[in-house]
């Protein structure tokens, strides 16, 4: 099977002035602000799940292939891929402004407690992030914006928000917390801008080594004898979202996904887009509801359901297939399947054993609800809840 090709915004070269090795930062304040690292969401690891910006901040238009079968003959695991990054580009449509914005000196509102930064002017958008702490170790953050050049006295439009815990002893930029990027009110300032609708995501870099302490606040939900590092696990609530609303409908749906410490990674998506092998006339897009797991130095596991579309009434199609360090295929198969569960096997190429042991289940093991927001086992913070509305930076 193999995906129609969607034009997308592409990635440039990635941003590394809020990475979360960065001892460069300048203040207590900024360095509690999350980073694009720390949020994004990753099937592998791999370039192509990146999602960056160009020195301007603009993002160029290119054709991805979402579907096409990789050089390895992998079919899945690009589509995942690519639903992957183009959540990956919308949120660092925020995070590249704020990258700006805090290697500035930043205003004192009031002394050690709050910060303005800014303004930056970035693609014809003039961006201002203000930060302040509201309680130990607790912080809320917001990103604002206008259209450069606007009149002063034009009021600036909130483009994203977070509530957050950071420690003293975390790397900066990494925590737990909230944070929504309303993509609708980025349009309102940045007309040019292709995309539409909400993310609402809730995201923690702890491994988490002992329960809350008793009456701990909702930010802080984890530990702070584990040092907040690279582990990360993400709960994205995505409403009516599309990156480029002229060639991909909106979508609603939780993508959910971690990596832990050792690089282990998993990711569950929803993939709007159209499949020629179910082509017709009209050649209608397809629902993939994708899982990826993934352990360094071994390979991966791709998993997809694929309806509606030109899929064959009553009608479903599973698939699944491994790969090895080099993301050679070792394995794949496909069932068609009707509502009541009556599964055929359409075709099988490789042989189970070349999957990792833990990954040679021979049955299908897609998602089937794009709406789950459970947690995949193995996330190093299981106590991560999402949430569906914007934080309060006033009321945090």
């Amino acid at each position: 099977m193999q995906l129609h090709k969607f034009s997308f915004l592409a990635a440039a070269t990635l941003l590394t002035a809020a990475c979360g090795s960065s001892t460069s930062t300048p203040d207590a304040l900024a360095v509690a602000v999350p980073d694009f690292v720390g949020v994004s969401l990753e099937a592998t690891g791999a370039a192509s799940e990146s999602a960056t910006l160009s020195s301007s901040g603009a993002a160029a238009a290119a054709t991805a292939d979402a579907g096409s079968s990789a050089p390895s003959g992998l079919e899945f695991l690009p589509v995942i891929r690519q639903g992957i990054h183009d959540l990956n580009q919308a949120v660092q449509q925020d995070f590249a402004p704020i990258a700006q914005l805090i290697s500035t000196q930043g205003t004192d509102i009031v002394v050690g407690q709050s910060k303005s930064y800014g303004p930056v002017v970035q693609d014809g958008v003039s961006f201002f992030l203000t930060v302040k702490r509201y309680g130990t170790h607790q912080y809320a953050w917001k990103l604002e914006g206008k259209t450069a050049g606007a009149p002063a006295n034009v009021a600036l439009i909130t483009l994203a928000a977070g509530t957050l815990f950071h420690a003293d002893n975390d790397m900066v930029h990494r925590g737990r917390g909230q944070i929504g990027f309303d993509l609708d009110a980025f349009k309102t300032v940045s007309p040019g801008f292709l995309g539409q609708g909400k993310l609402y995501c809730a995201y923690s870099n702890y491994v988490l080594t002992a329960t809350p302490a008793a009456g701990a606040a909702a930010d802080a939900g984890a530990s702070t004898t584990g040092l907040a590092g690279d582990a990360k696990t993400l709960v994205y609530v995505l409403k009516d979202f599309s990156i480029d609303a002229s060639v991909h409908p909106p979508i609603s749906a939780a993508f959910v996904g971690h990596k832990t410490l050792d690089g282990v990674r998993a990711a569950r998506v929803l993939y709007y887009g159209q499949m020629p092998e179910f082509g017709g006339n009209p050649n209608l897009a397809e629902l993939l509801l994708g899982r990826a797991r993934f352990e360094p130095m071994v390979g991966g596991r791709a998993d997809a359901l694929v309806s509606g579309g030109n899929v064959p009434n009553n009608q479903v199609v599973y698939g699944a297939e491994c790969w090895d360090t080099s993301e050679n295929l070792g394995w794949r198969k496909v069932w068609a399947c009707t509502f009541v569960g009556t599964c055929t096997v359409e075709s099988e190429q490789g042989n189970i054993s070349a999957c990792a042991v833990d990954l040679r289940d021979d049955q299908p093991e897609a998602p089937t609800d794009g709406a789950n927001t459970a947690l995949e086992p193995g996330a190093p913070d299981p106590t991560v809840v999402p949430i569906a509305v914007m934080p309060d930076f006033d009321n945090p």
